[in-house]
């Protein structure tokens, strides 16, 4: 009788470090959590993921020669080989650093390591929203606007892991300047930051919102979820900023249907929890656009796995690796 097989995976975000041990059918079979703290430097951040992946096992009762591989979600540019984090904004510390080997030398198994919007994708296309669609596009929505492609059911990462930065496509060309250094793009349209600053400047030039005396008293509590409860109560300000975020969206999601031909949308990330306030400007926009592309043929679908997308991504890549030639 085959004994049964499991993989690590890690979401390392810019707050949270995020680690799980799944089965081979995809179940989360034990999971915790703890502060990432990059301030503290390379090191210290890799050391830390090395104990926190090898206490994975320990703490389920999992013997570790029944761990196949480790999957971790990196929240930038990745190259998967050799395994290197090309550019992360939240934790600079990795830049440019070889993440996968500098992991392999403390553990006994093989790392792989991917873009978290492409885990994101990669999970909801295993187990999710989007179960049995060979092609898709998943977008994720909180403090800036990530992107993940699967085409004839495989990701797609184009040259460098440079596919599918939908956040840094150009919606408005003379718009606001973007963390990139690009103006007008998605991110600063449809990123629950960039919204919420759209919001504090029309509260600055003294737009009428019930939002305003929380801004006055305590701006730093003026957040997306607060504007999201907002526009669902009827404040017109805040209705008006997730239109916003629908139109852009929308633009976004028109483009690369006629583009690529794309038959499913699956939005994410925490800010999509706006969604019942920014889909009908997002419907509206793509009633308008979708011209060579019939609009009744494109699925367009909130995200189903929440914020365990990512880590059943990033066991799926690992479970991929395990079986491939080569993997230790």
């Amino acid at each position: 009788m085959a004994r049964e097989s499991f993989v690590i995976a890690v979401d390392l975000g810019g707050t949270n470090l995020r680690f799980a041990l799944l089965n081979a059918a995809g179940d989360i079979v034990h999971r915790q959590s703890e502060a990432t703290a990059p301030g503290h430097g390379r090191d210290t951040l890799v050391q830390r993921l090395a104990n926190g992946i090898m206490a994975i096992p320990q703490r389920a009762g999992i013997a570790a020669d029944h761990i196949a591989a480790v999957g971790l979600g990196i929240p930038g540019l990745v190259e998967l080989q050799p395994g290197r984090v090309v550019k992360a904004p939240n934790i600079p510390a990795l830049d440019g650093f070889l993440l996968g080997p500098a992991l392999e030398s403390l553990l006994p198994w093989p790392v792989v390591l991917d873009n978290d919007a492409n885990l994101f994708v990669w999970g909801e296309a295993y187990l999710g929203a989007g179960q049995g669609e060979p092609n898709l596009l998943g977008i994720t929505l909180g403090t800036g606007v990530g992107g993940g492609l699967v085409l004839d059911g495989r990701l797609w990462h184009g040259s460098g892991g440079t596919a599918a930065e939908i956040g840094h496509m150009t919606i408005e060309p003379d718009g606001e300047r973007c963390n990139c250094g690009n103006t007008g793009c998605l991110e600063t349209l449809a990123s629950a930051t960039w919204t919420v600053k759209w919001l504090l400047a029309r509260l600055e030039e003294g737009a009428p919102s019930s939002l305003a005396p929380l801004w006055r008293q305590s701006p730093q509590e003026l957040t997306a979820r607060r504007l999201s409860e907002a526009a669902a109560a009827g404040d017109a300000l805040a209705q008006q900023a997730l239109a916003r975020v629908g139109r852009a969206l929308g633009i976004a999601i028109a483009n690369v249907v006629h583009l690529l031909g794309i038959p499913t949308v699956i939005l994410g990330g925490n800010f999509a929890n706006a969604w019942e306030q920014f889909i009908p400007a997002l419907e509206e926009e793509l009633s308008r656009r979708l011209t060579f592309f019939p609009r009744q043929a494109l699925r367009l679908r909130p995200a189903s796995l929440g914020d365990n997308a990512g880590l059943v991504g990033a066991a799926r890549l690992a479970r991929e690796v395990s079986r491939a030639p080569g993997a230790r």
